[in-house]
């Protein structure tokens, strides 16, 4: 029998409806998969993306052998860079540069340089590295290309003509190499302060005013660079 009027207008419409439906599916599936793609792009982006971190926790275990793989925290530059004359105790404060320096015929008056360090207490739990660079294109060295890095019982804070101020040396730290154009090695064995590597805990120096002379070794040696810019400084691992 064929199919009344109303039968195959209710078939018409049935037809039309599932085909909306089809379309509005297919529509809204590649939508929903954008979705889904982009929260996995951006959580891929954060798992992938370094951000800075702050000082190890109390409970964890800070480095103490060997030069740390990850990037340093920190580089910290002296606050004050002072120049000392051997002969007379005489302290010139807060220089522009660094200078170390003896010849066998200046007379005794070889140049010693005092730095004054302040590093921040958030660093306490973290390991800190005393290393001296000749980087800047306006550094220098010439003779032996050896120093002795030592403490000092009180930084610099003013200029001085003789003692009883002078230089205030302390407890030694080391023996360095010092390379032209680059980074100095420290001697093995040279010092109790510090390691090889010139690795100490920076809970020794942190929340302190941290102060240090580099005093040259060999008959003649002659090292200056940009005070703040160059030369010794403390990196934060």
């Amino acid at each position: 029998m064929a199919p009344s009027i109303r039968q195959s207008s209710n078939i018409f419409l049935a037809i039309v409806g599932f085909l909306l439906s089809s379309i509005i599916l297919c529509d809204a599936a590649p939508l929903t998969s954008r979705i889904q793609s982009r929260s996995y792009s951006n959580n891929t982006l954060s798992s992938n993306t370094t951000t800075p971190t702050g000082p190890l926790s109390a409970g964890s275990s800070p480095i103490t052998t060997g030069i740390p793989s990850s990037q340093p925290l920190a580089t910290i530059f002296p606050d004050y860079t002072s120049q000392y004359n051997a002969r007379n105790g005489a302290v010139d404060f807060h220089t522009t540069r660094g200078l170390v320096s003896r010849s066998p015929t200046n007379g005794g008056a070889d140049i010693t340089t005092l730095v004054t360090f302040a590093v921040d207490s958030r660093y306490s739990s973290n390991m800190c590295q005393l290393v001296f660079d000749l980087e800047d294109s306006s550094s220098s060295a010439s003779g032996s290309l050896k120093a002795q890095l030592f403490t000092s019982l009180a930084p610099a804070t003013a200029d001085t003509e003789t003692w009883p101020s002078g230089n205030l040396r302390d407890q030694p730290l080391g023996s360095i190499d010092i390379v032209a154009g680059g980074r100095a090695t420290w001697e093995k064995g040279s010092g109790p302060g510090a390691t090889a590597d010139g690795l100490i805990p920076c809970s020794t120096i942190a929340g302190k005013i941290y102060g240090g002379e580099i005093v040259p070794q060999g008959d003649s040696l002659a090292v200056s660079w940009p005070a703040g810019q160059d030369g010794i400084k403390i990196i934060v691992w």
